[in-house]
């Protein structure tokens, strides 16, 4: 998984819970407005602007939350609303005139900012919630805090908490993310011989069992089974034939095309589900048949028998039964070749 793909991964994982704490911060950043009061010692509207002016950075970043889901978008849409916040508190502070309670408020800001960051890369954590330091530092040159240097002393060591404990976070997502993909392989592999098992099939059918494919797009299956193989299971052994069965995998897939599947159907019987656009399926299913007859084993020459049938729109599971048909056609005719079926 390239980096990227692991961020998106992250990003719609947390994606819900980012949404809530900007919410939040939203209610919150405007409720504030009252704490204002307080501190004026009466109800005033000084300061109801900058408090409602959240609002409107709030409703861009829902309208860009609705309409992608690219990190890299809105992980930087949630850093803007997390400096809205910031600066509208700025600007609420600039009509305050006592100023004691602005160290709680920007350790609360920080504290927000953290769990913005969750759902973020931790290099974009890192710098979004860093900047807070400059913003306040910017705001001072005119505010002037009573408790500035408080605000560093006590603020710094919290930053590099938060900036450890997003690593923490990133790392436990991380394995999670990997026990998931091996989770959802061992749901649709086969683990033996790597090739997909019977759950795959659920992805490429549609509601009405009918395989989904593109226009202009045509599609076959080919079942092959491997000739004689009891033969090997009791001559050599199961372990023996678990090989044969691995190596015999491994040369059908080296002939796969990129939009083909590969299905353990059961025991030594695999499927082919195929797709083109010429309809020529037989030459192609020709080179799986050469590519097991070529290979060199301990246990001898191993050839495969295969039965094609051509999708012609209806339930997939009638194509494998057909397919099956020319499969047993092509065992009676003397094994390791090709059928066609026909109706």
């Amino acid at each position: 998984m390239s980096k990227q793909e692991f961020y998106q991964a992250k990003y719609e994982y947390y994606r819900s819970m980012n949404m809530w704490v900007v919410i939040a911060a939203c209610v919150l950043s405007v409720a504030y407005f009252f704490s204002d009061c307080y501190l004026f010692g009466r109800f005033t509207t000084a300061t109801l602007l900058a408090r409602m002016a959240i609002i409107l950075p709030f409703l861009v970043f829902m309208w860009a939350n609705k309409r992608t889901k690219d990190y890299r978008i809105m992980v930087t849409m949630t850093y803007v609303f997390g400096h809205s916040v910031m600066w509208c508190t700025i600007w609420a502070c600039y009509y305050l005139e006592d100023l004691r309670y602005a160290c709680v408020g920007f350790f609360i800001i920080l504290f927000c900012s953290f769990i913005l960051g969750i759902a973020a890369p931790i290099s974009g954590a890192v710098v979004g919630q860093g900047f807070l330091f400059v913003d306040i530092s910017i705001a001072n040159t005119f505010l002037h805090y009573p408790d500035f240097a408080m605000m560093f002393l006590l603020g710094i060591p919290l930053y590099i908490g938060i900036c450890v404990f997003d690593v923490a976070i990133e790392r436990t997502f991380r394995d999670q993310l990997v026990m998931k993909k091996k989770l959802e392989e061992n749901l649709k592999h086969d683990m033996l011989t790597g090739a997909y098992n019977r759950n795959l099939l659920t992805s490429l059918v549609d509601e009405g069992n009918h395989f989904v494919r593109d226009a202009g797009e045509q599609m076959a299956v080919a079942l092959y089974d491997l000739d004689k193989f009891k033969h090997v299971n009791d001559t050599y052994g199961h372990v023996a034939g678990d090989e044969v069965l691995v190596k015999v995998t491994e040369a059908v897939r080296s002939k796969l095309n990129p939009s083909e599947y590969l299905v353990r159907w059961g025991g030594e019987e695999f499927i082919i589900v195929m797709k083109n656009r010429d309809g020529n399926f037989k030459a192609h299913v020709q080179e799986f048949r050469k590519a097991v007859e070529q290979l060199e084993l301990a246990v001898g020459k191993i050839t495969i028998s295969i039965g094609v049938a051509v999708y012609d729109g209806g339930d997939y599971q009638k194509t494998i039964k057909n397919a099956d048909t020319a499969l047993y056609e092509a065992k009676n005719n003397g094994r390791n070749q090709v059928v066609i079926y026909q109706e």
